[in-house]
């Protein structure tokens, strides 16, 4: 006998709360009638999903397993709902998202789109690209409600905030086979005075640019922009010139050698890139945009391992 999968969104409910009466009272509808429910569902898979006790309620063996597809049902109807409610009235919901050129590169942006356009597929989403300067303006301004860019994309004493890391980027130093630095297992920071460091030429996001490269320069490196703003033009130029750049990883990593260049982690990892969904401080309550930091936080929890810790100590 195949079950009605309105029996499965009262599963979902009570699963969720382990409580029939906080079920009840999240549905709006009476205690006895969650019971039955859940009574015509098991009745209909011959399973035993849950056990109530006087104290408190548990999911079985077959609950446990029929739970994510309750969930996945549940969530399909919220949206669905949603949908309906907003073709009712005329209008339909949307999330104005503003995001630097240069972080178009990290898969963990376009991850986080992913995962919001999933979880709500009834919202329009509109993705405006552009510098950080003309985003950041936009946001201030409230014509967007968003921006993914760095944590250093944003003028200190500014009005935007970083509402969560998304992921992190470490650097080492890549420097030539020939360059005593090459030889070394960790360099120091000092090692890159009056060296020629290849860079993003910074177009699109001069702020975070400097930020990022203040450490070198402060120790007498000098920069070299780079034509485009793409890690292998930067990496092909050093490797062509004989100069050095930074080699930019997802976690801490040892001295390794690629062909004629060797890249060397930088004593204490200083230097490091955190792309973060940043909003504007004053900005009025945006469910929308709530709900796009918490699946920027959960990504970010995703990327850090507990007890990661540098090669370096």
């Amino acid at each position: 006998m195949v079950f009605d999968p309105r029996l499965a969104l009262t599963f979902a409910a009570v699963a969720e709360e382990m409580s029939f009466t906080r079920a009840a009272e999240r549905l709006g509808v009476a205690q006895p009638w969650v019971s039955e429910q859940i009574r015509r569902l098991e009745e209909r898979l011959k399973r035993r999903l849950l056990v109530r006790t006087s104290r408190h309620t548990e999911l079985t063996a077959d609950g446990l397993a029929f739970l994510p597809y309750a969930q996945a049902l549940a969530r399909a109807n919220d949206a669905a709902q949603r949908l309906a409610a907003e073709m009712r009235s005329g209008r339909r919901e949307s999330l104005r998202i503003g995001a630097v050129d240069f972080v178009n590169e990290y898969p963990e942006r376009t991850e986080l789109i992913d995962r919001f356009m999933h979880a709500w597929p009834e919202v329009e989403l509109q993705i405006h690209n552009g510098s950080a300067e003309d985003v950041l303006r936009r946001l201030t301004a409230g014509e967007l409600d968003a921006v993914l860019a760095f944590s250093t994309s944003r003028l200190e004493g500014s009005d935007i905030q970083v509402a969560t890391p998304i992921c992190l980027r470490y650097a080492a130093l890549m420097a030539p086979r020939e360059d005593p630095i090459a030889a070394m297992e960790c360099v120091p920071l000092a090692a890159v005075d009056r060296r020629v460091v290849v860079s993003s030429p910074g177009r699109s996001d001069p702020v975070a640019l400097r930020s990022t490269y203040a450490a070198l320069t402060a120790n007498g490196a000098e920069l070299f922009p780079a034509p485009e703003p793409n890690r292998t033009t930067i990496e092909n130029l050093a490797r062509a010139r004989r100069w050095c750049c930074l080699k930019w990883t997802v976690e801490p990593e040892p001295r390794q050698s690629y062909g004629d260049m060797v890249s060397v982690p930088i004593e204490g990892n200083p230097l490091t890139l955190e792309l973060a969904v940043l909003r504007a401080a004053q900005a009025p309550r945006n469910r929308l945009a709530d709900e796009l930091v918490k699946l920027g936080a959960a990504l970010y929890a995703e990327s850090i391992e507990p007890g990661l810790k540098s090669p370096l100590g």
